[in-house]
């Protein structure tokens, strides 16, 4: 393994305050931990309260795989555009057994990262413990740790949940997995957001009521000729062709 390869992990030797413990790392790794959040695959609607599910997946690095085969703990840093999504919370349900698995409250958050519970600012510290004694293992198809709960909050075409690397607000943090063999040894592998899209627009909704009915077929004829928000199809001007994507549309929008 060579600095700078994909299978290269970083040899680290630093005392790190994570999880609350105190550990040292000094190791190499010979396989790795990826963190993923996998979303829902469907499109989403405003003020839906969807899923996002944090998972583990072993990636065996060149050689005999002796590390990086399980975890102790995991500390997890999120970030999203608070106004586009609301972080409601988390459920274990489907999950892998932990001893303990929540985002650490203002008081005991030494990062200064959870300004509340759940944390509302765009940015969140979440923590995973594997039961003592019992490391969580980890196969190449990987394993769920938690799923975090969103809610839509506007319109928007697609919105990113990121996991990151490194935050630094009252003191730094990182995002790491512990291995379940060597105390302290960092076994992080990649980081993959999720991405989330919405339901489509329902152009014929001309009032934003949800449902495309007789009103807005009202709205429409009233501008019949005209230019404006009646005019569907960008022509230039409201006529049949706007006519036709209403009819099209008759009855209740995606989502809603």
């Amino acid at each position: 393994m060579t600095p700078g390869s994909s299978s290269f992990v970083r040899l680290i030797k630093r005392t790190t305050l994570a999880s609350g413990l105190l550990v040292t790392t000094a190791s190499l790794a010979d396989s790795q931990l990826n963190l993923s959040l996998v979303g829902p695959t469907a499109p989403v609607a405003v003020n839906q309260i969807f899923d996002v599910k944090l998972r583990a997946t072993q990636e065996v690095l060149p050689g005999t795989a002796t590390t990086g085969r399980s975890f102790v703990a995991i500390d997890c840093i999120l970030q999203w555009a608070p106004s586009q999504l609301q972080l409601v919370g988390l459920t274990t349900t489907g999950s892998v057994p932990l001893l303990s698995s929540y985002f650490p409250t203002p008081a005991n958050d030494y990062t200064g990262i959870n300004e509340s519970t759940p944390p509302a600012d765009g940015t969140a510290l979440y923590y995973a413990l594997a039961p003592l004694g019992n490391p969580v293992q980890v196969s190449t198809t990987g394993v769920q740790v938690v799923t975090f709960r969103f809610k839509a909050l506007t319109t928007f075409s697609s919105a990113s949940i990121n996991i990151l690397p490194t935050l630094t607000v009252t003191n730094p943090a990182d995002t790491i997995v512990y291995d379940g063999t060597v105390p302290g040894l960092d076994v992080t592998g990649t980081l993959t957001p999720a991405t989330i899209v919405q339901v489509p627009a329902c152009p014929g909704d001309l009032n934003g009521s949800g449902t495309v009915d007789s009103s807005d077929l009202a709205l429409m004829l009233n501008a019949w000729g005209q230019p404006g928000s009646t005019d569907l199809n960008g022509s230039g001007v409201t006529d049949a062709g706007d006519l036709a994507i209403i009819l099209g549309a008759w009855g209740s929008c995606p989502g809603s």
